[in-house]
Formats: structure tokens, C-alpha cells, sequence
């Protein structure tokens, strides 16, 4: 079975990366499952936070960056966490990333 998550919890009214919920490790970690971190881009420009389904189409195009995958066996919930958000960051582009 593959899951597919959004650490985040929320979308971003800036398109600057927010904090990671740690719902998604908590799974992995608990059934030794690898994450597979993506990178969305433009995201936010295609389809505006305000914005509902499906009242309006999108504008735009989004690029999805997958980064190689994550073994959670060998890793406490907090490292996963860390190797995760570096990966994602690591697949914006400036404008995106976080203000940390």
C-alpha cells in the first residue's frame, strides 16, 4: 500500500514552506516504510491557496522534484523529520523556502 502525505497540514498562504506535522513519520517509523520526499513547485502561483475545488481551473504549471527515498528503519522520528525537510527544501527554488 502506498500513502501519500502532506506534512505540511495546511497550504501556505505565502508559498514559503511551513512546518512539518509529524504524522508522517510516526507511520513510517512505526511500519519501517520509506519516505519518498517530493518537492512541489509553484504550487501555490498554479492554484492560489484561496482558491476552492473545483470552482476555478488552475493557471500555471508545477513542477514535482522526487528525491531518492529515506529508510526509516535505522532513524528515530526526529531524524527522519530532519532528512525529510532537508530534502524538500533542497528542491525549491529560493522564493519557497522557509524563513529560518
Amino acid at each position: 500500500m502506498h500513502l501519500c502525505a502532506f506534512p505540511e497540514g495546511t497550504r501556505s498562504k505565502t508559498g514559503r514552506l511551513l512546518p512539518f506535522k509529524n504524522g508522517v513519520y510516526k507511520m513510517a517509523s512505526k511500519v519501517g516504510a520509506p519516505i519518498i520526499p517530493l518537492s512541489i513547485v509553484a504550487a501555490g502561483e498554479a492554484h492560489p491557496s484561496s482558491w476552492m475545488f473545483p470552482r476555478r481551473s488552475c493557471r500555471g504549471i508545477c513542477k514535482v522534484v522526487v528525491h531518492e527515498p529515506i529508510e526509516s528503519n535505522d532513524k528515530t522520528e526526529a531524524e527522519l523529520a530532519e532528512l525529510v525537510r532537508a530534502a524538500v527544501i533542497d528542491g525549491l527554488p529560493e522564493h519557497q523556502r522557509p524563513l529560518e
